[in-house]
């Protein structure tokens, strides 16, 4: 009889314990794949025979913070230059993040009354950041960058 008891509880615990493993297991596995950072890379250029041509090379990332528990962060780190024959005066470059999980539009200028010469001789590096409430599910949010600048003197705009 005390054979059986001893089986029976020893059956118990290693139940118990592998039911604890699987729970842990699913919890770390299901936080990790949530906190996976999502990575995009995009560039190119306004086309135009002559004058201004913006040209760009943008990353974005986001992820969870590593210091600020149950926040995300969403991350744009960019290069704006012109490689066309004119010079773009004034060019002001602006991160556009739409977040539609929390219903939010953030405009965070990052380049503000910068001349770019011609034929890429110039380029402006620029860095945004946008800090939300994490989501689940996971949500993505949205990123625009807006280059405006001013060639003979009339205002253009590039919206990525």
């Amino acid at each position: 009889m005390e054979n059986k008891i001893k089986i029976l509880v020893i059956g118990v615990m290693i139940a118990a314990i592998t039911f604890a493993v699987i729970i842990v297991g699913i919890i770390s596995g299901g936080f990790l794949l949530f906190n996976i950072t999502e990575q995009e890379v995009s560039g190119g250029s306004i086309s135009e025979e002559s004058g201004v041509r913006i040209s760009y090379d943008v990353i974005c990332t986001q992820g969870a913070t590593d210091k600020l528990t149950g926040m995300e962060s969403v991350k744009v780190h960019g290069t704006v230059s012109n490689i066309g024959d004119k010079e773009a005066k004034n060019v002001t470059v602006t991160v556009i993040f739409t977040d539609t999980a929390h219903d939010r539009v953030v405009r965070k200028t990052v380049v503000e009354g910068v001349d770019l010469l011609p034929d890429g001789a110039v380029s402006v590096e620029f860095d945004a950041e946008y800090l939300r409430e994490l989501t689940i599910p996971k949500t993505l949010v949205d990123k625009t960058i807006q280059v405006n600048w001013i060639e003979d003197g009339e205002l253009k705009t590039l919206t990525t």
